[in-house]
């Protein structure tokens, strides 16, 4: 099950990542990005997927961790910490989803 990525910036340091839910789009073609359960994002035209890990984030900022490259990796405290800010906003997603998408994800990084 799919759902739009409305989370805090999931990199490291920045300073976007303290609660404020930000819409995420794809940098290629403007569309919203969207998550599910096993830790896949994707474009809205579908043109654009693949892991979490393997995506770049930009939020805007260009202090910290944005400011010489705009495009950083995810970090899995930060990751983990923007998705806890954002799974209220996500009641319809459901305890199992939760619990698929936070395994996914740790396995993703630590695996």
């Amino acid at each position: 099950m799919w759902f739009r990525l409305k989370c805090p910036c999931p990199v490291k340091g920045c300073s976007n990542n303290t609660g404020q839910l930000l819409e995420w789009v794809c940098a290629s073609d403007g569309g919203h990005i969207s998550i599910n359960e096993l830790g896949i994002l994707e474009c809205a035209s579908g043109r654009h997927s693949g892991k979490i890990i393997t995506w770049k984030f930009d939020c805007g900022s260009r202090s910290g961790p944005h400011r010489y490259e705009a495009f950083q990796p995810p970090d899995y405290e930060a990751f983990t910490h923007a998705m806890a800010m954002a799974l209220p906003h996500m009641k319809e997603a459901g305890a199992s989803w939760v619990h698929s998408l936070i395994t996914e994800v740790e396995r993703q990084f630590k695996g």
